[in-house]
């Protein structure tokens, strides 16, 4: 009375039957097999967490590619559901067999796609659990990858740095000449002040010396000014248009590196972080163990699992299956033979009735052919009984052949005789 009192309280949840269903189990065997509801139902109940930790994992990757909740939840739903009807797939297309080789034969591709699974699963979930450190070194990155695309545009604008050099040579060129102009300067000023060597104030032949000789340095200085100042100002000018053009290629580079925070430069920093820090690699390892041993539990429990009665129910109704099948298919192949034979005997018999109604033809033509024989006898007769009478000399006479066409020199009656 307990057990039946149970049984019906089992029937009545619907949870535990979601669960079972969940499974892969079919209920109306169970419900016979009050001994096998606990390890289905804790089959499908991971079956069911799988797709939900699936779910989350596939939202979480779908919104770091393309950065959007909505999109991120239906993709995550869809995700769930696939992951989770593969897992149920596994569990339910997985059935006890007599020898363990055939089962372990069956089992291995199952474990192999849950083992695929768990791999893809897992990885959203670890770049979730190393999310800060992943971000410090995607910025590591960045700022790694900035520092090599300003070394490459600066070696790609290396003629500004030309250019910038030559400008400076020429103004160093220029302020030598203004040098050398100031130094005569303050030579002829001292020569007529009276504070040269000499010591005699005023313009004398010295001071007139120092004054040609400043002359000579003030009109090179401007001469070389004149020539070079356009030239200073064409590299002035190359060097603002490159700067431009440097600016906006580091400008674009930047936003491009900034950017590029997806889902395979996150992968790329996590993969650096396990090469670089053990912990690191250990964790992930663990993790991603962690969701393979979870992954492929339900297909290891009914692999270990003794064979019960669901077993053996199942193997009973999968034979009773089989041997409906088998007879509908005698069956069908019985009414195939039967309708062969059916449209054989309707083959013979439209061929009898065709050849019945052929020799009916045949003998009314010949009949017919007959006939018109013995008329075409008789008017023959006729005419040779008639030519017979006719004849004059009552010689024998000419017997004309039915068959051929009477001569023109036949009268006219004879003619006319043959023609009806």
């Amino acid at each position: 009375m307990e057990k039946h009192s149970k049984q019906e309280l089992w029937k009545g949840n619907a949870i535990a039957r979601f669960f079972l269903w969940c499974s892969g189990a079919r209920i109306y065997l169970l419900k016979r097999c009050p001994t096998e509801i606990n390890m289905f139902m804790g089959i499908g109940i991971v079956v069911f967490l799988t797709g939900i930790m699936a779910s989350i994992s596939g939202g979480y990757a779908f919104h770091m590619v393309f950065d959007s909740t909505p999109l991120a939840i239906v993709f995550g739903l869809f995700w769930g559901i696939l992951i989770f009807f593969l897992d149920w797939y596994l569990v339910s297309s997985l059935k006890k067999e007599k020898k363990w080789w055939k089962e372990f034969s069956m089992a291995f591709p199952r474990i192999v796609l849950a083992v695929f699974i768990a791999v893809v699963v897992a990885r959203p979930v670890e770049m979730k659990l190393f999310e800060k450190e992943i971000d410090l070194q995607v910025q590591k990155n960045q700022l790694d990858k900035r520092e090599n695309q300003n070394q490459q545009i600066a070696t790609q604008f290396g003629e500004v740095d030309q250019l910038k050099s030559r400008n400076d040579s020429l103004e160093k060129y220029l302020m030598s000449k203004a040098k050398r102009r100031d130094m005569l300067y303050n030579l002829m000023i001292a020569e007529a002040e009276g504070r040269s060597p000499v010591g005699i104030m005023g313009k004398g032949p010295v001071y007139k010396e120092k004054r040609r000789e400043y002359d000579i340095a003030q009109k090179e200085l401007e001469d070389e000014r004149a020539r070079l100042a356009p030239v200073i100002s064409s590299n002035l000018d190359r060097i603002n248009q490159l700067n431009v053009k440097k600016d906006e290629l580091l400008a674009t580079n930047q936003i491009v590196i900034t950017r590029a925070n997806g889902f395979l430069s996150r992968m790329r920093a996590l993969h650096q972080l396990q090469k670089e820090d053990q912990m690191v690699g250990w964790a992930s390892l663990f993790i991603l163990l962690l969701f393979i041993a979870i992954e492929i539990s339900p297909v290891f429990v009914k692999l270990i699992s003794s064979r019960g009665p669901y077993d053996e129910l199942l193997q009973a109704e999968q034979y009773a299956a089989s041997y409906n099948a088998a007879m509908l298919v005698d069956e069908f192949s019985h009414n195939r033979t039967l309708a062969q034979k059916d449209l054989i005997r309707k083959e013979e018999l439209l061929l009898d009735q065709n050849e019945l109604v052929l020799s009916n033809a045949y003998k009314e033509l010949t009949l017919a052919k007959q006939e018109i024989n013995k008329d075409r006898i008789k008017r023959w007769k006729e005419l040779q009984l008639k030519k017979n009478g006719e004849t004059i000399n009552k010689e024998f006479p000419l017997l004309l052949d039915m068959n051929s066409r009477p001569e023109l020199s036949s009268s006219t009656d004879d003619q006319s005789t043959l023609s009806s």
